[in-house]
């Protein structure tokens, strides 16, 4: 699997070592994320649209109705920066200079093009699986799916960046009696809550007893 080719919009120019164009990376990095914020300029104004994000192959997809504006806005081919990131953990440094984050990130570029309706079933199971691996609910309705509209971003233009190599103080603060260090973080799925609607004797779902990201 080849690298990604960087390109005016993804070169890395600050810290460019922490910068990467490798596939598996990006890939995994996306893989790992519930998140996204898709920035575009719509008549002359700036928007950022936090949403759910799936990867598919070389592809990714966001969703949401069809009275979305934005999403609209999206489909008719505004060009989007579609950002991800995952806090890894906060550096303490012995002086607020040498305070930072550890992160994972990618950052892409690209336009969208709508899912046909005769795709929908099927990326809308993909994105459900992605999201919540074992899920059981019922079949989508014809009527929730003609109310979704789902878009699908190629990713040709892509970078990563990653800081995970923890301290970097200034060489004489060394010296100084004052702790440093970095305080890992991480998505941790906590207990389920059942709905207070849920019928006597169902049992909570093996995948939302183990749920992890």
């Amino acid at each position: 699997m080849t690298d990604y080719k960087p390109t005016e919009r993804t070169r890395i120019r600050r810290r460019p070592e922490r910068g990467s164009y490798d596939r598996d990376l990006v890939y995994r990095i996306i893989d790992e994320a519930l998140l996204c914020h898709v920035a575009f300029v719509l008549d002359g104004e700036p928007h950022v649209l936090p949403t759910t994000v799936t990867r598919i192959a070389n592809d990714i997809y966001i969703h949401g109705s069809n009275k979305n504006g934005l999403l609209t806005a999206l489909a008719q081919g505004a060009t989007a920066s579609i950002a991800i990131t995952h806090t890894d953990g906060v550096v303490v440094g012995r002086s607020g200079f040498g305070c930072s984050l550890e992160y994972r990130s990618v950052v892409a570029f690209g336009t969208a093009t709508l899912v046909p309706p005769e795709d929908k079933e099927r990326i809308m199971n993909e994105v459900l699986q992605d999201i919540i691996p074992g899920f059981g609910g019922r079949r989508l309705k014809p009527s929730e799916l003609a109310t979704t509209q789902i878009l699908k971003f190629p990713l040709d233009e892509v970078s990563a960046k990653v800081r995970n190599h923890g301290n970097s103080d200034v060489q004489g603060d060394y010296e100084l009696d004052l702790w440093a260090g970095v305080i890992p973080l991480s998505i941790v799925a906590g207990e389920p809550v059942s709905d207070q609607k849920l019928k006597t004797g169902i049992p909570v779902p093996e995948y939302a007893q183990t749920y992890h990201r």
